[in-house]
Order: structure tokens, then sequence, then C-alpha cells
């Protein structure tokens, strides 16, 4: 069967309108993604991370999955879990907490589920909106 390619359509809650769309390969992991956001939104890569499934921010562990593979109890599942074991559909929806202090939020959407086109993976397809400085004046928002 060929390769898939998950389409992610990444919005920065509580930025008005910042939004990213961003290509994963089905092969690549969680892992692989939050490097995808990381650059997206041009932020450094020195804070826990965490992704949950069912879409809502802090919610169960079972639909949790932390900061690359040291998992501790309580902590959620590992994020080196590749997509294609997640089962993701197109509408699907993932949230993402990136510097568990700031709490920066991105509500993720499966946007699409395309055929792989051998190009780079993970990329960035489309960015709308300046992503305000990682460590500038930033407030949490709740979900």
């Amino acid at each position: 069967m060929a390769q898939q390619t998950y389409v992610f359509d990444a919005e920065l809650v509580g930025s008005g309108e910042v939004r990213r769309l961003i290509a994963v390969r089905e092969d690549l992991t969680l892992v692989d993604l939050h490097y995808a956001i990381q650059s997206a939104f041009g932020w450094d890569d020195d804070h826990l991370y965490a992704f949950w499934l069912d879409g809502r921010f802090w919610t169960a562990t079972e639909q949790h999955f932390t900061r690359p593979c040291a998992v501790h109890e309580r902590s959620g599942r590992s994020a080196c879990i590749r997509l294609d074991r997640l089962g993701l559909a197109t509408g699907s929806r993932v949230a993402y907490v990136f510097d568990f202090g700031d709490e920066w939020r991105v509500r993720l959407r499966v946007a699409d589920v395309v055929a792989d086109d051998g190009l780079p993976s993970p990329r960035l397809l489309r960015a709308v909106g300046d992503a305000p400085p990682q460590y500038g004046i930033h407030a949490t928002h709740a979900a």
C-alpha cells in the first residue's frame, strides 16, 4: 500500500489568526510532528511538550503523549509513536502544548490525508499570520 501523508491545520490558540499547514508522512512520529510545529512557529526546542488525541488540553492520560521517549508514572505515553498507529483520519483533532510554563497551545486538525508525493517530510505548506515571539509577553488561554 502506498504511503500516506497527514496534512495538519495548526492553529495557535489565543494569537488571532495565526495558523500553519504542515504535512507529515504517516511513518513519522509525534516527535517529528513536534519538530515540525517548532519550526513552523519559530520556537526553540527547549521545553516539555505533550499531545492529546481527544483534541482537549490536559485531559486523560490514556490520550496523552509526552516528550520524546521518557515515559514516567502518570506522564502519559511516549510521543515516539508513529502517526499511522494513532487512528487519525480527516477531521481528527489533536491538542498540543509546548512549554508547560508559558503553555503555548496549538489546536491541530487533520485537514486531509493524501498519497505521499515523495517530497521531504515533515514540511510547512502554508503560513498565515506572524507567530508571536516565543519569549515575549504571553498569556495562557483556556481551550
